[in-house]
This record gives structure tokens, C-alpha cells and sequence, in this order.
């Protein structure tokens, strides 16, 4: 069997681009930005050995797993930590509550909340993180949308996908290798809360892999799933992040 590994795609994403999303009608402009997505269903726990694979979306469930037991500050913590993996989910929703302002625990922050929406709309494939973004700019004022440029450069710098994309694929494949190598001598592998029982570490590989194609949308090329092909290169093309 061949092994495969998960690369980063080029998505151009130009100052022309972010100009366009601004083209919003007057009622747009009037609308407040959205509010933080609601917490859904209950959780009661996360799956822990995803952390070990795909980091960005155990920590966005354990924010989640927090703001619903109003614990704020934990859930904005690990909100922080899944926006070092590149999590979009976790940056829009930090936008958000720092924008609105309105989440105990979480000072307002208008510029700070305008540039982690900025940064959530870098795959441009969330048509409300897009549309939260267009809100927010529209009703912010020069000199927040100024401050909100320099935090963006900031912020892109270790949140971004050229940065934090990168090291969340570089994670991923480096964790995949030993149950790859696994999958191709027939063995049995299990990941905690993520696998029922022991079982043939083939059928966990393509669980894990299927997973980090929803985890990863994107972001990266095709993640193959099935018969696996010798490892490649390890990911090297980047994502040009999204600029005002």
C-alpha cells in the first residue's frame, strides 16, 4: 500500500477580493454584525484524541463545552488555542465576541473583533463569516478600521493560514505517519473517544482522514482517502492572506 499526505493549496486572496465583499447594500450597512453562533447541542465531553491529530477542532468543542457551563474565560482561552490551529470557526466567533462586546468576561473590542473577522474569511468558503465581516467593517469607524489593520498584521502573523494552516497539516501528517505505517503492515490502532474499540488501524486511518477533510476545507488540496501511496514531500505552498 502507498501513503498519501495532506498538502496546502494555493487560494489567491487579493486586496481587490476584500474590496468586493464591501459592496454591501444600505440595509446591510444599517444591520448589526451577526450575533456568536449559538452553542447548539449540549456537549458533555470532547473527543481528546483528536487533539493529538486535528488540535484546532478538539479546542473549538472545548470552548464550546465551556461557554455553555458559562465559563467564559475558559471557553475564550481554548477558543485562542483552536485560532492557533487555524480553526476559521474559532477566529469568526473571537470576532464576534469582541466585537459585540455583549459575552460576560469578554471586554469590547471593536477593531481587535473586525480583525479576527477579517481573518475568518480567508478560504472565502463561509458566506456568513463574509457577511458578519461586511457588517462589522461597515459600521466601524475610521480610526477603529485603521487600528483594526495594524491588529490584523499582528494577528495574521501567527493565526493565519500561511502560519497556522501550515503547522496544523504539518500535525496532522506527522501524527498520521506511525498509524499509516500501521494501516500498511494490517495492523490495530485506537484514539481515545474517537474510536469505539481497537480496530484495523486502515478503517481509523480513513475515519481520521475524512475528518480532517471537514476540519481542513479549504484550506488544503484533496485529501485522498482508500488505498494509500508512499509519503511525498512534506507541505510546503502557502495561503496570501486576505488584506484591506
Amino acid at each position: 500500500m502507498k501513503q498519501r499526505r495532506i498538502r496546502l493549496r494555493t487560494i489567491p486572496y487579493t486586496i481587490a477580493m476584500a474590496t468586493c465583499l464591501l459592496t454591501a447594500s444600505p440595509a446591510i450597512a444599517a444591520s448589526p454584525p451577526a450575533a456568536a453562533p449559538p452553542m447548539g447541542k449540549k456537549i458533555y465531553y470532547c473527543h481528546e484524541g483528536l487533539e493529538q491529530f486535528m488540535p484546532g477542532d478538539y479546542y473549538a468543542c472545548r470552548a464550546k463545552y465551556y461557554f455553555q457551563r458559562g465559563h467564559y474565560r475558559l471557553g475564550l482561552v481554548d477558543l485562542e488555542e483552536s485560532a492557533h490551529w487555524a480553526n476559521k470557526n474559532a477566529q469568526y466567533t473571537l470576532g464576534l465576541l469582541y466585537f459585540n462586546g455583549d459575552v460576560p468576561g469578554v471586554p469590547q473590542n471593536r477593531s481587535l473583533g473586525l480583525a479576527w473577522l477579517a481573518l475568518s474569511i480567508e478560504r472565502k468558503n463561509q458566506p456568513p463569516y463574509q457577511q458578519a465581516y461586511k457588517q462589522a467593517y461597515l459600521r466601524s469607524s475610521p480610526p477603529e478600521i485603521a487600528a483594526a489593520e495594524r491588529l490584523y498584521k499582528q494577528l495574521r502573523a501567527e493565526y493565519g493560514d500561511q502560519v497556522a494552516g501550515a503547522r496544523a497539516v504539518h500535525r496532522f501528517n506527522r501524527e498520521m505517519w506511525p498509524f499509516e505505517v500501521a494501516a500498511h503492515e494490517g495492523g490495530i490502532q485506537y484514539v481515545s473517544d474517537f474510536t469505539d474499540y481497537p480496530e484495523p488501524a486502515m478503517h481509523v486511518v480513513q475515519a481520521l482522514y475524512q475528518r480532517a477533510s471537514k476540519d481542513f476545507d479549504g484550506l488544503q488540496g484533496n485529501v485522498t482517502v482508500g488505498a494509500l501511496q508512499s509519503l511525498g514531500d512534506t507541505p510546503a505552498s502557502s495561503t496570501p492572506i486576505v488584506t484591506h
